[in-house]
């Protein structure tokens, strides 16, 4: 992957010197749950760092709706099986937070980070400096064309989906599952990626926004999943 990381980095590279904007320039990556987005969002943030870009990358899973407001949906009980579904995410928040990414390129932002230890978003966890020039956001549903979620999509400069071969990505969130703690059995395991990760992974995969450039995940040491 450390190539194709090196490829879409100059890209962008290219891009921002041709446009000579003020304004901060917006990567959004998108990919199957266990596709390896996470890891690439790192390594390209750590190669524009290198190259002397000031860079910040920021998780989506930051909107998640909080325990508390998941339990006034009409069917609390679905809502927290299918949480990590698009409905369980507060894309009206996020969507603003794009928008003053772009709008507000000279202003110090703050953007919720996602606690596993609270299993709920904590406010403010990522500091986005004024001085920042690329901002890096990934999560399922960053490329979405979905009405809730199209117009933040839009927004973004360079849009990336990470494929990957369903089989590959189950046995990577099996073991996610079993090694965090969050099943306790690897029936339960199977049972979660099948139902709910990969089921969310189709829709998104399903309904990306135009000019997204697709990347097939390829399995290497240096990216952990």
């Amino acid at each position: 992957m450390e190539s194709i990381t090196t490829s879409v980095f100059e890209e962008i590279q290219r891009e921002i010197n041709a446009r000579g904007s003020n304004e901060r320039y917006l990567v959004g990556v998108g990919g199957f749950p266990g596709s390896g987005k996470s890891s690439f969002t790192k390594h390209l943030t750590d190669t524009f760092t290198s190259h002397g870009v000031k860079a910040v990358a920021i998780s989506m899973d930051g909107w998640h709706y909080t325990r508390d407001q998941l339990s006034k949906f009409p069917d609390p009980t679905a809502a927290f099986a299918r949480r990590g579904a698009p409905h369980t995410f507060d894309a009206d928040a996020y969507t603003q937070f794009i928008h003053s990414l772009k709008s507000e390129p000279r202003v110090q932002l703050q953007a919720p980070t996602f606690s596993h230890s609270l299993k709920d978003p904590t406010p403010g966890g990522t500091q986005v400096d004024p001085s920042v020039e690329v901002v890096i956001i990934e999560g399922n549903y960053v490329l979405l064309d979905e009405e809730r979620w199209i117009d933040a999509a839009r927004t973004l400069d360079k849009k990336v989906w990470i494929d990957v071969d369903e089989e590959e990505t189950k046995q990577r969130l099996v073991k996610r599952h079993l090694d965090s703690g969050i099943c306790k059995d690897i029936e339960e395991a199977v049972q979660r990626a099948e139902l709910n990760d990969l089921d969310n992974g189709r829709y998104a995969r399903s309904k990306l926004v135009p000019d997204t450039q697709i990347i097939e995940s390829v399995h290497d040491a240096k990216f952990a999943i």
